[in-house]
């Protein structure tokens, strides 16, 4: 299986030919029908590329019941429509209108010279490490990293993700990274730093905003070969989402062949975007261990049974701080060979969304891999409705086009 530029991965982008209708605040700037498909939707995201160049503060507004939602731009110029509540049997024509609001969302974003931060209602969702973290008490400097998501918490402020932990320094909490590759004739692993023939590191944050409907950060990273420099380029979009009751964000990862030799990932058990979850879970750390977590995927698979198999969605869970806590990850169905096979290690709170289990793929010099997750986060034990809505709406999202 192969990878061409010319093969793209994308859902709930819904190309449309819009149509600039008036820049007057009183008129609608474009015409957008909205159908729910027969699935009520929750906290649901919607992505519409757009051919308009505006910039401001927008919403979509029903014509029938003046329902509205909020709408960002996004720094691709697709519009993001933050879609809070919306009846199953809803079809109906939305206006986008330039909105006199001011205000920002409920999602913040605070940069530091360490990373970006970024916060629900005040509460802390997760951070971006821009800067390199330095592995702890006094071990290789190969373990370094950044372009990493961590610490992710839960709503009460538990930490989900461990880096750097006991027992598998390289390691980063939510990371992406591929294992088995050849390059040039010779093996590269991204993912095991003490190898030392790959390594992944942030390379420059392109945006960092809060809007109406989410908060983005844009971020370019690279993957090195450390004997022949830079082999795949990756943007990472994350976008938090100002839920009430649960966290939300979705990661989106382009990966783009920038050197003039194609990368083979080679058929292997484990690589890709991993999650390492708390250090309350990992029973090799005699300091903090407190409990084993507990894995289910969406095909009612748990734990070491889990390997290998294939998911739409993943939930690992346990107690943190003595209190239940732990995350669902969705794979978009756009995703390459979706369902993707999941690696669950067997004693270690690790597991990673896995394509070269099904076999080796390639990226070939200026193609590009992309893949999305989403990433639910609830404030205790997981709501197996709202896990089964998010899922629903992946599968088979709002229906959106232009109207006169």
């Amino acid at each position: 299986m192969y990878l061409t530029e010319n093969m793209t991965f994308r859902l709930l982008l819904l190309p449309l030919t819009l149509i600039w209708l008036s820049s007057c605040s009183t008129s609608p700037i474009l015409n957008i029908e909205l159908n729910a498909d027969g699935i009520e939707r929750q906290n649901y995201p919607l992505v519409i590329p757009i051919d308009v160049d505006i910039e401001g503060n927008y919403q979509l507004e029903n014509k029938e019941n003046e329902k509205s939602y909020p709408a960002q731009v996004l720094p691709s110029g697709d519009l993001l429509v933050f879609i809070d509540h919306m009846f199953a049997e809803t079809n109906a024509v939305f206006e986008l209108k330039e909105s006199s609001a001011t205000e920002k969302g409920s999602v913040k974003v605070n940069q530091t010279s360490e990373g970006v931060e970024v916060l629900s209602d005040d509460k802390q969702v997760l951070f971006y490490q821009t800067a390199v973290a330095n592995p702890p008490n006094g071990l290789p400097d190969y373990y370094k990293r950044s372009g990493m998501i961590h610490p992710l918490y839960s709503p009460t402020g538990q930490i989900l993700t461990d880096a750097f932990p006991a027992g598998h320094t390289h390691h980063h909490a939510i990371f992406n990274a591929w294992v088995n590759t050849k390059f040039k004739g010779e093996k590269v692993d991204f993912w095991n730093q003490h190898s030392e023939t790959g390594t992944v590191e942030h390379v420059s944050l392109n945006t960092a905003e809060a809007g109406a409907s989410a908060a983005v950060i844009e971020s370019q990273l690279r993957h090195l070969s450390l004997k022949d420099g830079e082999v795949l380029g990756e943007k990472w979009t994350i976008m938090v989402y100002p839920t009430e009751d649960y966290f939300l964000f979705d990661l989106f990862s382009e990966q783009t062949n920038t050197s003039t030799d194609t990368l083979f990932i080679l058929e292997y058990h484990y690589g890709g975007m991993g999650f390492r979850g708390s250090k309350e879970w990992n029973n090799v750390d005699s300091i903090n261990f407190t409990n084993t977590w507990k894995i289910l995927t969406s095909e009612g698979h748990t734990n070491e049974s889990a390997n290998h198999t294939h998911a739409s969605w993943v939930t690992a869970s346990g107690q943190v701080d003595n209190k239940t806590a732990g995350v669902t990850v969705f794979g978009f169905p756009d995703n390459f060979r979706y369902p993707q096979a999941i690696r669950v290690h067997p004693s270690m709170p690790y597991w990673v969304y896995a394509p070269m289990v099904g076999g080796e793929f390639y990226i070939a010099p200026g193609a590009s891999y992309k893949s999305k997750f989403r990433y639910y986060i609830p404030n205790g034990k997981a709501n197996q409705e709202v896990i089964e809505n998010i899922d629903k709406s992946l599968k088979s999202p709002v229906k959106a086009k232009l109207v006169k």
